[in-house]
This record gives C-alpha cells, structure tokens and sequence, in this order.
C-alpha cells in the first residue's frame, strides 16, 4: 500500500513540475520570455524634452528589423504609420492635420512616465552614428540634426532603455519626429519618438 501511495505522489509532483505554472510564465528570469521579440516607444517633447511615457509591442519572431512607412501627405487631412517591415505589423499610427491637429491612433494608449522604473547610473548614450532618423516625407527630411543628447537624457535612466540596450547593445536607435500639426504648425504638439529592439 505504502508503495501505491508513493507512486501515486511522485506521479503527481511530476504532473505538477510539467504543467505550465502562470507565476513562471511571467517570470522575468524565463528564457522564452526573454526571448520574445519586443519594440519600445518611448515619447519625449519636442521642445522640452521632457518624457511623457511610452509602449512596449509584441510581434512575432523575426530576425531583422526594419521600419517601414505609409505616409499620406496632408492636403488638408493625411497620417503616418509606421510598419515593422519584417513581420508587416503596426509600430505607429497617427493623423496629420493642415493647421490643425491631428492625433495618434496606435497604440491608443501610452503608458505614463510615471509607470517606468529609473536606475540611478545612466544608460551610456550611442554614439551618433547608433541613431537613425526615421524620414517619411521630403518635408520631414532633417537638414539640421537632431539633439541627439537632450533626446537621449529624456530616457537614459530607463530601466526598460537599460534592459533593451544590454539584450541588444548593437541595434540602431530609432527616432521619429510625429507632426500632428503641419502648414502653421505648432512645435508644442510635437513629440519625438525613440524606438527601441530588444
């Protein structure tokens, strides 16, 4: 009987170690979610610099990653979206308004500034040749450059930029300036977007 009784636990501790337990599914130490292929926006003023928040996006596997671009020109009312090119899937969306305002439509939410955790040692700034300006019209071809530091002070105390600079310390940052107001626009409506590959 005795035997019975110990087969009969061992068989369920082992049921129990295979089945998929929801705490280690989430748990930041697991390879597959590590593993994961992730993009992080992370929104700053155009003026001030200041960081407003940000999103993280889940796509599927892919071995490169390229962003690509829709880009309606506003005679009175046009958008932007912004494409993960390798998996054909939405990183950005937002509508552009001829003096007047447009707004962003993907994600429909950001996470605010104050959900991110900080570290207190920044996150070493790439060199400028590690950015990449995200152009998407002639109007919005830079002709000066951005600042690059004020933009990279705005995040490097992210633990969130920390985690995807060390999974991917190699990968381009990317910036996108999105205009929801063109023609008069007003440069208060203006964000800069750093995008970032795990």
């Amino acid at each position: 009987m005795k035997k019975i009784v110990m087969l009969l636990s061992l068989c369920a501790l082992s049921f129990a170690c295979n089945s998929e337990d929801p705490d280690t599914v989430n748990d930041p130490l697991n390879d597959d979610v590590n593993l994961e292929n992730k993009v992080l926006l992370l929104k700053v003023d155009f003026e001030t610099y200041a960081f407003e928040g940000g999103k993280e996006l889940v796509f599927p596997e892919a071995s490169e990653f390229t962003i690509s671009h829709i880009y309606n020109s506003p005679g009175d009312f046009g958008d932007i979206t912004l494409k993960y090119a390798e998996v054909d899937q939405t990183l950005f969306a937002g509508g552009i308004v001829w003096m007047g305002l447009g707004e962003m439509t993907f994600s429909e939410s950001i996470d605010p500034a104050s959900g991110f955790q900080t570290i207190e040692n920044a996150v070493p700034q790439p060199a400028e040749d590690g950015f990449s300006i995200v152009n998407y019209g002639p109007e919005f071809e830079f002709q000066d450059q951005p600042n690059y530091d004020a933009i990279w002070d705005a995040v490097e105390n992210l633990v969130a930029v920390e985690d995807y600079r060390n999974t991917n310390p190699d990968a381009k940052v990317h910036l996108f300036l999105y205009t929801p107001s063109v023609g008069i626009g007003n440069p208060a409506d203006w964000d800069w977007f750093v995008i970032l590959k795990n």
